[in-house]
């Protein structure tokens, strides 16, 4: 009897497992995608804690041009009163993170 006659070979006995064995990669898969989106669309939108070489604390970083906070990129930031892009400096001891 076929259930779905858009899988061919159905009725031999390894098709249950092939089928079981694509739905499982499917799944992680999705589970994959998720987390990328997570990382991408959540977790980024978080302050993020730097260690000041200087004066040894995890902290958030400001602009070296208004000591604002920054919207964070690779390395570098973007100040969020002037909006141009800025080095990333401790907001407690100033000097460059």
């Amino acid at each position: 009897m076929r259930l779905l006659p858009l899988l061919p070979f159905q009725d031999t006995p390894g098709s249950l497992a092939c089928v079981t064995v694509g739905v499982i990669v499917g799944i992680l898969v999705l589970i994959l995608l998720g987390l990328m989106a997570y990382q991408r669309y959540v977790a980024s939108r978080r302050p993020v804690q730097h260690l000041c070489d200087y004066c040894g604390h995890m902290v958030s970083v400001a602009s070296d041009c208004h000591h604002a906070p920054v919207r964070e990129k690779f390395l570098h930031g973007v100040c969020t009163e002037c909006k141009k892009e800025c080095r990333l400096v401790c907001a407690k001891c100033k000097r460059p993170v």
